[in-house]
């Protein structure tokens, strides 16, 4: 795609609700930084700072669920070793 043609996406206003949007010179994007900070960045800077943050997250993801299997496992090595409750007399 030629970089100065326009660029046709969407964009996302909140609860998923997205409208169509063009970008007049696609060849400067903003990127959302978060905490409603936004980055002017060039095409090739862009997609290296979503490399990143893609990076990031997914390690972030592999930790989370490593801690979840912990956790699981805890819980049911106590369920496996805790003697159930006494039965109540009729």
């Amino acid at each position: 795609q030629d970089a100065a043609a326009p660029l046709h996406t969407q964009v996302d206003l909140g609860c998923n609700f997205f409208v169509s949007a063009e970008v007049p010179d696609p060849r400067r994007v903003f990127v959302a930084l978060g905490f409603g900070f936004f980055a002017e960045l060039t095409l090739p800077e862009a997609l290296r700072h979503l490399e990143r943050r893609s990076s990031l997250l997914q390690r972030l993801s592999d930790s989370l669920t490593r801690d979840g299997a912990k956790i699981r496992a805890h819980i049911r090595l106590v369920l496996e070793v805790t003697p159930p409750p006494p039965r109540p007399r009729p």
